[in-house]
């Protein structure tokens, strides 16, 4: 519902050509946060049984911190996979054209992948007979495109694509070694 009332008004912000030449001046000087669900691929893991989501708070107008998966752990106790990713997220260029922009952006943080229920905390390094998660530093690139509705609120589009170095991911995920590649497409709105 929420991202229908976001698509008609952004419509109607179209529909008046002076709004789309307006500079977007939010009350906060740069996005907030965002919140986006969508969909993940990677080799080795099978279909998430459940939404990915990413959110996404911004310190600064080119710099946010992100954190994205299916909510195992956190949402949801459920048995199920998971990859999910913590990262900071630069916007190394950014283009604008009216009320849209779009940035490239470059990420680093680290990944953890699980074949079964989320357990506390993160076991980076190489895995145990047996473990069902495991971590390590990943690296993204991505293309981020926020469509301003208002000067507060923006529908946001963001395709992510990146590698990680799980040295554990051969024993849980059953991956041919240690460097998991990934792609993530998700859509959401913010502020």
């Amino acid at each position: 519902m929420l991202i229908f009332l976001l698509f008609a008004s952004f419509s109607t912000a179209v529909a008046d050509e002076s709004l789309m030449r307006a500079e977007v001046r939010s009350l906060w000087k740069h996005p907030l946060f965002d919140l986006r669900v969508g969909f993940m691929s990677v080799d080795e893991l099978a279909p998430e049984q459940a939404p990915y989501m990413c959110g996404a708070v911004n310190p600064l107008s080119w710099l946010s911190v992100e954190a994205c998966g299916n909510g195992a752990g956190v949402l949801h106790q459920k048995d199920i996979a998971d990859f999910a990713h913590f990262r900071l997220r630069a916007e190394t260029v950014k283009l604008t054209e009216g009320r849209v922009e779009t940035g490239l952006m470059a990420g680093v943080g680290f990944a953890e992948v699980q074949r079964s229920t989320d357990a506390p905390g993160f076991r980076f390094g190489g895995a145990e007979s047996g473990q069902v998660e495991a971590a390590g530093p990943e690296v993204s690139m991505g293309v981020r495109m926020r469509m301003w509705s208002s000067n507060q609120v923006y529908m946001v589009v963001d395709a992510d694509a990146g590698l990680a170095h799980i040295p554990g991911a051969p024993e849980v995920m059953g991956a041919q070694d240690a460097q998991v590649p990934f792609g993530a497409l998700t859509i959401g709105v913010g502020l």
